[in-house]
């Protein structure tokens, strides 16, 4: 009969497990090293892996570039909302232009990354990036011009020229639509800014602006998800905004300056947006 520390022997031996999750790592790495690296087969597997790691790794840089474009561009549309209620507006101009040379280094960047490449085998790694940025570019351009650049014109700006070699970044025109949807929120902000500082007459160019491109829009239909969910936004951007010009319209002249940017926010239905903020 077997004693009790045998028992206890046996019972532990039956528990410990047969190959521990290092082991088998250790044994993989064994059959990689042992394995015929003059076969076809595995020189073949080592160079999809190669290649794998080149994209991954890729990727990763155009993420992080698309991220910084991102931040650059948000700073940007954070300068142009304070041209509501400024006379003079070509020293915030100035200094648009000066940030938006940096955001052409990072964007310049990531042409040179995708160079030889196809873009769309990229375009989720930069893509929130390049919408980002054109929403930047048309919120300035109707600042400066109160109009909408157009697709070509955005496009030829984003070819780089040196010395040595030209390099172009490809932007989608669906990025080109999605910026644009994204610029009607901009444009609702700037209405509200205006008549918060006695500017009367820009929320009615804002409103017939957006309303042409929600005309625009229409035209596109159910073409996609992100398009329609931006679609929503602009339309319920465009109510706010004629909310606002009709309390500006009807009651303006018997609001007190003071307390008009609190009557526009309560009128327009603007919900978790700090009007002393924007």
């Amino acid at each position: 009969m077997a004693s009790g520390g045998q028992q206890f022997e046996r019972k532990r031996q039956r528990k410990r497990p047969k190959n521990t999750q290092q082991e088998q790592e250790e044994q993989k790495t064994s059959l990689i090293e042992n394995a015929d690296k003059m076969s076809p087969v595995v020189s073949c597997f080592v160079k999809f892996q190669q290649e794998l790691d080149c994209k991954y790794d890729k990727y990763e840089r155009l993420v992080k570039l698309s991220r910084d474009v991102t931040i650059h561009s948000k700073r940007i549309i954070f300068v142009l909302q304070r041209v509501a209620g400024i006379d003079d507006r070509e020293k915030i101009f100035t200094e648009v232009k000066e940030k938006f040379d940096a955001v052409k280094l990072l964007l310049k960047s990531i042409a040179l990354e995708l160079q030889g490449d196809d873009p769309y085998l990229f375009l989720r790694a930069y893509s929130p990036g390049l919408q980002e940025y054109v929403e930047a570019v048309t919120f300035f351009n109707y600042l400066k011009n109160s109009s909408l650049i157009s697709f070509e014109e955005l496009s030829s700006d984003l070819t780089f020229k040196d010395e040595e070699n030209s390099v172009n970044l490809e932007i989608n025109p669906f990025d080109y639509i999605l910026g644009v949807a994204d610029l009607t929120g901009e444009l609702m902000r700037l209405c509200i800014n205006s008549a918060a500082n006695g500017d009367c007459e820009t929320p009615f160019k804002v409103c017939n602006f957006l309303r042409n491109i929600h005309e625009a829009f229409l035209s596109f239909g159910n073409i996609n998800r992100d398009l329609s969910s931006k679609i929503r936004v602009l339309r319920s951007s465009l109510g706010k905004v004629e909310s606002a010009c009709y309390t500006l319209q009807v009651r303006g002249s018997e609001i007190p300056k003071h307390v008009l940017a609190d009557v526009l926010g309560k009128s327009a239905d603007i919900k978790g947006i700090d009007i002393d903020e924007l």
